[in-house]
């Protein structure tokens, strides 16, 4: 990009203006933190940075174009009604569009006379003339970008769209590394999703083993059914035990979690063991259930002032 700023600098002070814009647009692309947010400031870019009037952004889904992003001179609302007009109506991409063979050659195209020319698809409303470009990211056309000076504005010239051209490539860099950012924050989030399962399934199988009564039926396992309340109570770990006596004394989930040094999702875990063992569907009914239990086998409710904590 750099070499073409500089042959257009050899060529008159006009050309290397024009291209001027193409470095502070890419640069803005770099507080880009979703994909969202990166196609909203490709198109702001492209208006404020390199001159247009009006520019769009597209996704290319089932061989048609879905607008992204647009942004152009005007009001908010206007540009609201522009994106919510593009947006209805995805463009089919036919074969002998100038659009299609951007995608299919990864050419940047100029249309010089977009009412009279059967092969322009002329995404924006009422253009004269435009520039669309395809977007690369990992070694695939996936979005098109269109720009114009809008429905009253000059032409666009061939400078610009060597401009737009090279604003494309940086884009299609800035979408792979977005695309990259999303699939790491995706595998961070299962990877810690699995070491909250673990934590909690080792918290199980190091709590101490309980003496069954003898002798004891034979049930499917987790089933609480209508076992005697002693031996509903015999079902829960130890820690499981803590934590139902924690609930009952109006602990919440942070707390507890607190009170164990576990994390929070450890204590759902626990809880959600505690429904299932005790045949209940919530914490209040689980709560109701001990207390039940513990009044069958004799032992004291606890203390009054610990409830509700």
């Amino acid at each position: 990009m750099s070499a073409l700023i500089r042959t257009a600098a050899g060529s008159g002070p006009d050309r290397a203006g024009a291209l001027a814009g193409v470095a502070p647009a890419l640069k803005s692309l770099r507080r880009a933190t979703s994909l969202p947010r990166l196609f909203g400031l490709a198109t702001h870019a492209l208006c404020d940075d390199m001159g247009f009037g009006r520019a769009a952004l597209f996704s290319v889904r089932d061989h048609a174009l879905v607008a992204e992003s647009v942004y152009a001179r005007g009001t908010p609302d206007e540009r609201g009604r522009l994106l919510e007009r593009l947006a209805a109506a995805p463009a089919p991409l036919r074969p002998s569009l100038h659009e299609s063979e951007a995608l299919r050659r990864g050419t940047t195209v100029l249309v010089e006379d977009a009412a009279g020319d059967a092969r322009a698809l002329a995404a924006l409303p009422g253009t004269r003339s435009y520039v669309t470009a395809p977007v690369v990211c990992e070694a695939q056309a996936v979005a098109l970008v269109q720009a114009d000076h809008g429905p009253d504005g000059r032409s666009v010239t061939e400078l610009e769209r060597r401009a737009l051209w090279a604003f494309a490539e940086g884009l299609g860099c800035a979408l792979e590394r977005c695309v990259l950012e999303e699939r790491l924050r995706r595998h961070s989030d299962q990877v810690l999703a699995l070491m909250r399962s673990t934590e909690a399934s080792v918290e199980e199988l190091i709590s101490p083993v309980l003496a069954l009564p003898s002798p004891m039926p034979l049930r499917p396992r987790g089933e609480a059914g209508d076992l005697p309340e002693r031996e509903r109570l015999e079902m829960l770990t130890r820690r499981e035990r803590e934590v139902l006596t924690m609930l009952a004394e109006g602990e919440t989930n942070a707390r507890i979690a607190n009170r164990l040094v576990v994390t929070e999702d450890t204590v759902k875990t626990h809880v959600k063991h505690i429904l299932r063992k005790l045949g209940v569907k919530n914490r209040s009914q689980a709560v109701c259930r001990y207390f039940q239990i513990r009044g069958s086998i004799g032992e004291p409710r606890p203390a009054a002032s610990a409830v509700g904590r």
